[in-house]
């Protein structure tokens, strides 16, 4: 003869199951959205990557300079807006502050992140006016534009790391703008960069492009 008594020990064992299922569920989640205050989300690492590009000048073995440069496109902005928001959840005046100013600056102008490399950082001045680098910006038609201005970034070396890691120690971060008529005129032939960003100087040239 079966013995009832065992029945509702057993029918407790996968209520238990199910119930711990949902809860390890629940901290999945949980942890996950930590991660993604704490160290940010993966969404953002990706477009920027997408974004961004990179060119080294070499004399034989020797690095002349390294240039990178993220292009805050629309799509990059809203990203960027996502990610800060996540870590800056506490601090709401900077949080707005940062993610207004970058707004409204790229809705006003073809913006870039620029950092640079150069060996000899006193030769690493893209701000300053008697600069010996050009930098500009070529639309499809093969229209240059000149800078609309070149500035030191306001981010924290802190914050540069996190948003822009390609810029490490020994670059030079530079927050650039164009006018936005670098974005009109006809579009690209198939295969044929939208945008260039080439910088020019007695170190050599670089030529960064986007489609």
């Amino acid at each position: 003869m079966h013995d009832r008594r065992r029945r509702p020990a057993a029918n407790a064992l996968p209520v238990a199951l199910l119930a711990a299922a949902f809860l390890l569920a629940a901290c999945g989640t949980r942890v996950s959205t930590l991660y993604e205050r704490v160290l940010g989300s993966p969404s953002y690492a990706k477009t920027t990557k997408s974004y961004t590009r990179t060119k080294e000048v070499h004399d034989g073995l020797d690095t002349r300079f390294i240039l990178s440069a993220t292009w805050l496109s629309p799509d990059w902005v809203r990203s960027f807006s996502e990610e800060y928001s996540n870590i800056y959840y506490l601090d709401t005046a900077r949080k707005e502050k940062v993610i207004g100013d970058w707004k409204e600056e790229s809705e006003r102008h073809v913006r870039f992140f620029v950092a640079l490399f150069v060996p000899d950082e006193r030769g690493n001045d893209l701000e300053k006016p008697a600069t010996l680098w050009s930098l500009r910006l070529v639309r499809a038609d093969e229209k240059d534009f000149g800078p609309v201005y070149i500035r030191k970034t306001d981010l924290r070396p802190e914050e540069i790391s996190h948003f822009f890691p390609y810029s490490g120690t020994w670059y030079r971060a530079y927050e650039v703008a164009f006018a936005k008529e670098a974005m009109e005129g006809d579009p690209p032939m198939h295969g044929a960069p939208r945008l260039k960003l080439v910088l020019t100087g007695v170190q050599g040239r670089a030529v960064l492009a986007w489609e």
